[in-house]
């Protein structure tokens, strides 16, 4: 790596942290490391696709130790079939300007963690996949030696924003999430900052996309029969059954397994919108 592609920082305690360009900045515990260079393991397309999409996003990346590769990383939604890469990378150039048709410049060797491609060949493919798919239009395509090519002024078509699109939440529910949610009780607001943090946290993880929902639920659970006076009694019932009948609470034979994230998107919104109409309903009837 040349000195204007990387920056290494200073050692703390157990940890090494350093900014390579392809990867942008790693934060990784020694003996990982150690292990990583032992085994001569130099290119790990996941972790590189994490970090990267951290150093994209603007935020820390997580730590790189044993725990996290052995127990957390099972739990984090990256995309790992060839159409989840070319969703990813859709929605990466989406978020970093591509709706207002922003250019962008590729070059596979460099660029390949973005839609954590497995090398600078698979991310070839997903680019022309996603040109042939008329999602995206490549104003020059450079050939170079060793299967590299750059892509230049690569813009999303209206196609390719649409598509994007069609997953985004609507507005009432970006609203939702942004707004502040005052329940009176200063332990309750802090708890309810806390589960939208939580569950928007990145990397995003069931167990915390669960956990978010468990903090929710505990939440409502007090406040049912009041719910049962501003809503109806048969709702109030057919939403708190739905709420136990995925396992967020209840470890029973009869709970739905949660196996998937837009599952718990679901819950969750469902909570957060029913503690917030609970608490705007309470404070215009004044009860």
């Amino acid at each position: 790596m040349s000195k204007d592609e990387s920056k290494i920082y200073p050692q703390i305690d157990t940890t090494f942290t350093y900014e390579f360009l392809p990867v942008g900045k790693v934060i990784i515990a020694l003996p990982t490391y150690q292990i990583f260079i032992a085994n001569r393991q130099q290119k790990h397309p996941i972790l590189a696709g994490i970090c990267r999409e951290a150093f994209e996003m603007k935020v820390e990346p997580p730590t790189i130790n044993s725990d996290f590769i052995e127990n957390q990383l099972k739990n984090i939604n990256y995309p790992k079939s060839f159409t989840e890469k070319v969703r990813h990378l859709l929605k990466s150039m989406y978020n970093n300007g591509g709706n207002d048709y922003k250019e962008f410049r590729f070059l596979g060797s460099k660029d390949y963690p973005l839609a954590y491609a497995e090398n600078q060949i698979e991310f070839n493919k997903i680019i022309h996949h996603l040109e042939e798919r008329f999602f995206i239009k490549i104003g020059h395509e450079i050939p170079m030696s060793g299967h590299r090519i750059i892509f230049e002024d690569v813009v999303l078509t209206d196609h390719g924003i649409e598509e994007v699109e069609k997953d985004l939440p609507k507005i009432p529910m970006i609203s939702l999430v942004n707004q502040e949610i005052s329940t009176g009780n200063l332990e309750n607001d802090e708890t309810i900052n806390h589960a939208k943090k939580m569950f928007f946290e990145h990397p995003q993880s069931i167990d915390n996309m669960r956990s978010a929902c468990e903090s929710l639920s505990y939440i409502l659970e007090p406040l049912r029969k009041d719910c049962e006076v501003l809503f109806t009694k048969s709702d109030t019932n057919v939403f708190f059954k739905i709420i136990n009948d995925f396992d967020i609470r209840h470890n029973k034979n009869t709970t739905k397994q949660i196996e998937f994230p837009e599952q718990l998107e679901w819950i969750f919104y469902s909570l957060l919108n029913t503690i917030n109409a609970y608490t705007k309903l309470k404070q215009k009837l004044e009860l």
